[in-house]
Order: structure tokens, then C-alpha cells, then sequence
């Protein structure tokens, strides 16, 4: 399916108001750890520290 300019600005505008960017920088072996542990579990990276950031919220 073709997306089109004015939907793919739709959907940056979108973003920009919805969503917020948190850098991490990794060193590259923690990075290649996780990357491991989260192929071992089917889940993402962002969905994995996703996750753990909502489960420690939900916890307090």
C-alpha cells in the first residue's frame, strides 16, 4: 500500500504531538545483551523497556 505525503506528515504531526523521545545511549555489548534477550523472548527493545518502565510505574 502507497503511502502518501500528506499522510505520512499526518502521521509525523501526529507523533510530534502524541509522543516523546527518550535517548539512551548503550554501550554496544549491553546492547547486543539485551538485543539476545529480547530476540529470546519475541519481544522488541522498545516494547521490552516499554514494559518494564510501565511495570515498575505500576508498582508505586
Amino acid at each position: 500500500m502507497a503511502t502518501s505525503e500528506a499522510q505520512v506528515k499526518a502521521t509525523l504531526k501526529y507523533k510530534a504531538r502524541a509522543y516523546k523521545r527518550i535517548p539512551l545511549d548503550v554501550k554496544i555489548e549491553e546492547y547486543e545483551a539485551l538485543k539476545e534477550y529480547t530476540d529470546s523472548i519475541g519481544e522488541s527493545i522498545n516494547g521490552f523497556i516499554r514494559r518494564i518502565i510501565k511495570e515498575n510505574i505500576e508498582k508505586t
